[in-house]
This record gives structure tokens, C-alpha cells and sequence, in this order.
């Protein structure tokens, strides 16, 4: 009894250390499987990032890893790319203009004519004020209450532009070398600027009136504040130039000689005399002739005669208008004109420029 249950209890004891044996296996497989998985895992990874840098070092060199042929090979392809690229580029840079859609064509034109329209409208601009100055110069010239006498005027349009700008013709005494038929047959709208000079404006006008003998006119000496002669000229019709040039700078001579008499001696009052730039007016040579009549007369200043500050004034040749021959709208006056002041007494500061002693001069 005692030997069986001796064997009973080993046999016991050996089933309990097979169970534990059991147990011992199953746990060591558990582990096992788990470092085989850790290293499927890094090994995952390891094969991850040597791709990536196989990827890259191809990205920097495609050759790099490569055969000798298959070198070769890359090489042939990547060159036929490049040939198909240059047959491509050139017909897209060679295409026609006319190819062009028709809504990019009108955008083109438009931006264009907007950008010629932006360049014109300052140029006109810079044109309208440059013109507001010389015509504020110009006018300036004159003022209102002053006493201004008008020598060798043809149909009076001047007379009556000042005075409409002086707001008055007062003060204004306007004057015609012609008799009044003369003056008439000449000139027809004459008669018509005189009548709103008197009438309208209150001004005088005066014909038969020479401008070298201004000073045997009583109630002209010592008389005015200015003495303006627009566009002195003979108008003989003289052929020889020469001779021609001599009997202006006679005629001059003498109008300085005898307006100098006529000006205002209480006061700066001045002689201004308006010509013609160019030939044979510049061969007159005013300044010298003025300086030869009168050693007290003394250039002031020299200006560009505004034609558009005058409304209404019409230029016309001393020997008359005709209307198949003169020319209209004061176009004898297109290559420009300057006003010279003289003045006697004190002097006052100017505001234009000077001229030279040479300096070129005007026409009528």
C-alpha cells in the first residue's frame, strides 16, 4: 500500500511538472513571435529607408546603380526628349500675328490708342497752359484808367480787342494812317470796328494820322502812358531789299523821334513796337534805330506777340485785304511775332527776356 502510494505521488508530480513544462513552451513561443515580428518590423524599415536613398541618390544621378548599357540607354532617351523639345518651341515663337484671337487683337488696339490718347492729352495740356502764359504776358502790358494811343492801324480789330479787354476803350485812342474813303476801300469791315469802338466800347478812332508826326498833334504831347505801333510797313512794294531796309529804318527813326515826345513825362511810359520774326525785319534793327532817335529810350523788355490773347483781331498788310489774294485768320503771322518796349524815365523791373542788340523784329 505504502509503494503505491509512492507511485501515486510521483506519478502526480511528474503530470504537474508537465503541465509546467506546458506552460513554459507556450510562453516561449508568445516571445518568440513577438521579437520576430520587432525585427520583420526594423528590418521593414531598414529596406524603407534604403529605398528612399536609393530613390534620392537616383533623383541627383539617374545613372547612379546602372549597367554600362543601361547607361547607354538612358542617355539615347533623354536626348530624343530634348530634339522633340526644340522641333516644338520654335513653331510656338513662329506662329503668325494673325493666328492671334480676335479679343487679344482689340485688347492690343485699345490699350494702344489709350496710351496715344494719355501722351496727347498732356501735350495738349502742357500746350494750353505754355499759351495762358504768353497771353497773360502780353496783356499785361495794358491796364484800365491808362492812356494808350494806337498808331498805323488797319481795320481797328486790335483797337477793338483791347478794349474789350480793358472793359473800356476811354482811354483808348486808336489812329489810321488812310484817309476814311481810303481806309474804307481797303479794309471793309473797318467801318464796322470803328462803330462799336465809338458807340459800345467808348473809344476814339482817328484817321489821316501820321505816325512820324505825332508830335504836331497839340493834345498828343506829353499826352500818353503808352504808344503801340502793331506791324509798321511801308507797303511801296519796294523790289531793290537793300533800298527797302533803308526807308524802314527811316521810317522808325522818325516814329521813335516823334512818339517820344508824345509820352507821359510824370510817369514810366513806354513805346512798344510789334514785328515780324525773320528777314528783312531783324535787317531793320529796331533797337539801334530807337537808341539813334531818342538816347533816353531804353529797351525794357521783349515779348511774344499773342496772337490768341486778342479775340477777334485779323492781321492785315498795310496795302489792304482782298479776298482772293491776302491771307485769312492772321496767317501772314504763323512763323511768329515780338513785341519790343521801350521805355523813357525811370526804369521798372521786367519779366521777359532781352534780346540781343541784333535781335530780329516784324513786319506792317
Amino acid at each position: 500500500a505504502k509503494k503505491d502510494a509512492k507511485k501515486d505521488a510521483g506519478t502526480a508530480m511528474a503530470h504537474k511538472g508537465l503541465r509546467g513544462r506546458r506552460k513554459a513552451t507556450k510562453s516561449t513561443l508568445k516571445d518568440n513571435l513577438k521579437d520576430a515580428k520587432k525585427k520583420q518590423l526594423l528590418e521593414a524599415k531598414k529596406d524603407a529607408k534604403k529605398d528612399a536613398k536609393i530613390e534620392e541618390q537616383k533623383a541627383k544621378n539617374p545613372e547612379a546603380g546602372l549597367r554600362k548599357w543601361q547607361k547607354k540607354a538612358l542617355r539615347a532617351q533623354a536626348e530624343a526628349k530634348s530634339e522633340d523639345a526644340d522641333i516644338v518651341e520654335p513653331k510656338k515663337k513662329l506662329r503668325p500675328q494673325a493666328e492671334k484671337p480676335a479679343a487679344v487683337e482689340a485688347k492690343r488696339k485699345l490699350d494702344e490708342s489709350e496710351a496715344q490718347d494719355g501722351k496727347g492729352k498732356k501735350l495738349a495740356k502742357k500746350e494750353a497752359r505754355q499759351k495762358a502764359i504768353l497771353a497773360k504776358q502780353h496783356k499785361q502790358l495794358y491796364a484800365a484808367g491808362e492812356r494808350i494811343l494806337l498808331v498805323g492801324e488797319g481795320n481797328f480789330s486790335f483797337a477793338k480787342s483791347l478794349c474789350e479787354h480793358l472793359g473800356s476803350g476811354e482811354n483808348v485812342y486808336a489812329t489810321a494812317f488812310d484817309t476814311e474813303a481810303s481806309l474804307n476801300r481797303k479794309y471793309t469791315d473797318a467801318a464796322a470796328c470803328r462803330k462799336e469802338i465809338e458807340e459800345t466800347l467808348k473809344g476814339t478812332t482817328l484817321v489821316g494820322v501820321d505816325a512820324t508826326k505825332l508830335h504836331k498833334v497839340k493834345e498828343f504831347r506829353g499826352a500818353f502812358k503808352t504808344i503801340l505801333w502793331n506791324f509798321p510797313h511801308l507797303g511801296a512794294g519796294e523790289k531793290d531789299v537793300e533800298k527797302s531796309i533803308e526807308q524802314h529804318r527811316d521810317l522808325l527813326l522818325k516814329f521813335f523821334k516823334s512818339a517820344a515826345q508824345c509820352l507821359d513825362p510824370d510817369q514810366t511810359a513806354s513805346i512798344q513796337v510789334a514785328m515780324k520774326n525773320g528777314e528783312p525785319y531783324k535787317s531793320w534793327r529796331i533797337v539801334q534805330v530807337a537808341k539813334a532817335a531818342d538816347p533816353d529810350l531804353k529797351l525794357q523788355n521783349v515779348i511774344p506777340f499773342a496772337l490768341h490773347a486778342w479775340p477777334g483781331y485779323e492781321h492785315r498788310r498795310t496795302k489792304g485785304f482782298e479776298e482772293r489774294f491776302s491771307k485769312k485768320d492772321s496767317e501772314e503771322l504763323a512763323k511768329g511775332a515780338k513785341v519790343y518796349v521801350f521805355s523813357q524815365g525811370k526804369q521798372e523791373e521786367s519779366s521777359g527776356y532781352y534780346p540781343s542788340g541784333d535781335e530780329e523784329g516784324d513786319d506792317e
